[in-house]
């Protein structure tokens, strides 16, 4: 299933996050600094939960709800892996175009050709800003236009502010994308309401965009792919890291006060309950009015020794978790968190007091990995100096546009791009490789009824 997980503790300073390719857990829980732990690289191919060892972050398949990501081989799909030939988008021998590393053909050549047009929307208001995503994947499609194009044809991509949690506004967004600027394609789309919201009418018009997921209709509705978790999943391995920490007694997971939350809530209560914990359900109005009052209620509701999972983007996280050292509270819970914070200026703005005392679920491979695609994005971020930092969502902007780049490349030179044409190629795109990624992504939703 796309969002198993398998973690591995790996030093880091005053986070602790999840990722792929290490699991001496042991060495790293004896370092003086913090740890990061995360429960997971998107493990686009990984085997049901039943199947992982004990000692794994992979929840129980009864903890989520109906897994949309199933791996090819699950839905009938082929893949030509075995036979050697290409299927659908797929290459002879399952060979990436896009070497590690690279953007696009990588021929340092600036693409001049007719552009295929790309769109995005994302969430950004006061409860998230979601248009690091977006905005990275901008940065990645420029560099892939500097390198040969689409076969010479540049990307010509641009995103809409979602600045309301407004389903009419998304509902609007979508149709301007899709009617009036005419894109052929949606790609690296974040926002907290839009794939309950636009699913219907993406399906009518024959869209299959490749995103970062939020709401559950991310990961249910068979017209999106997503190259992350999503929170449902990834709060759900924030409440794994702090059970495994030592919570006992409640574990509490506190999100914004958005439709569709109290669902996504629901995978860390039915866990606790699962484990013999009691599971608290929070919804908070985001930005937090009064970080020090949320702080206490948090310790007061988890209880001594319990654990508290927060979902929230990194900006607006800090503040309560500042009030929490402020007031002394660090060590009276045990501390995790979904993906956001994620991000080294949250890290940055925390004290040593925090160091191995604040788990996430980074999702993907650490951010200073030093393997090719994580270099790259860095080196990307650091030539553009964009005013968002390098976080898991820069992660999901640069694998979003990579994955999308490799499927209109897979299409050949000389190939026909239409709306029709460069979504049948992201519905059938497999194998999309990334050292980001624990296992090869492939565009999928929807289990089979």
């Amino acid at each position: 299933m796309k969002l198993r997980h398998f973690g591995a503790v790996l030093a880091a300073a005053s986070l602790v996050l999840a990722a792929c390719g290490d699991d001496d857990d042991d060495d790293a829980a004896d370092t003086a600094t913090a740890t990061e732990e995360t429960d997971a690289p998107a493990d686009t191919t990984a085997a049901p939960a039943t199947d992982a060892p004990a000692d794994t972050t992979a929840a129980p398949a009864t903890d989520a709800p109906a897994d949309t990501t199933a791996a090819p081989e699950e839905t009938g799909e082929e893949t030509g892996e075995e036979t050697g030939e290409a299927t659908g988008t797929q290459p002879a021998g399952g060979q990436m175009i896009i070497q590690p590393g690279t953007c696009g053909l990588g021929t340092g050549e600036e693409a001049t050709g007719e552009p295929i047009t790309l769109g995005a929307l994302a969430t950004n208001n006061p409860a998230a800003d979601f248009t690091w995503i977006p905005a990275m994947s901008a940065i990645y499609f420029d560099c892939v236009n500097q390198n040969g194009g689409i076969y010479g044809r540049p990307i010509d991509y641009h995103y809409e502010d979602e600045t309301e949690v407004d389903p009419a506004m998304s509902a609007s967004l979508a149709t301007k994308l899709i009617e009036e600027d005419q894109v052929l394609g949606i790609v690296g789309s974040t926002s907290l309401i839009e794939c309950d919201v636009n699913g219907a009418y993406y399906a009518e018009q024959g869209y299959y965009p490749i995103i970062a997921g939020v709401a559950q209709g991310c990961f249910t509705n068979p017209n999106f792919s997503a190259v992350n978790m999503g929170p449902y999943y990834s709060s759900l391995g924030g409440a794994q890291a702090a059970l495994r920490a030592g919570a006992t007694g409640k574990m509490v997971v506190a999100s914004p006060d958005i439709p569709g939350f109290d669902l996504i809530n629901s995978g860390v209560v039915e866990f606790a309950e699962e484990n013999g914990l009691e599971g608290v359900s929070i919804l908070e109005v985001a930005p937090i009015a009064d970080p020090a009052g949320f702080a206490q209620r948090l310790v007061q509701e988890a209880g001594e020794g319990g654990g508290v999972v927060l979902d929230f983007t990194g900006p607006n996280v800090l503040p309560v978790l500042e009030a929490i050292e402020e007031q002394g509270l660090i060590d009276s819970v045990i501390w995790a968190s979904s993906t956001p914070p994620n991000d080294p200026t949250v890290a940055e703005a925390l004290s040593d007091a925090w160091d191995g005392k604040f788990l996430i679920n980074a999702e993907f491979n650490l951010l200073d990995s030093g393997e090719a695609d994580g270099d790259h994005m860095l080196e990307l971020h650091e030539a553009a100096n964009p005013d968002f930092p390098v976080s898991s969502f820069a992660q999901m902007g640069y694998l979003a546009a990579k994955a999308a780049t490799e499927a209109l490349l897979r299409m050949g030179e000389g190939a026909e791009y239409t709306p029709e044409t460069v979504n049948e190629a992201f519905r059938t795109v497999t194998n999309v490789e990334s050292d980001m990624w624990c296992k090869p992504w492939y565009f999928s939703s929807g289990l089979p009824e």
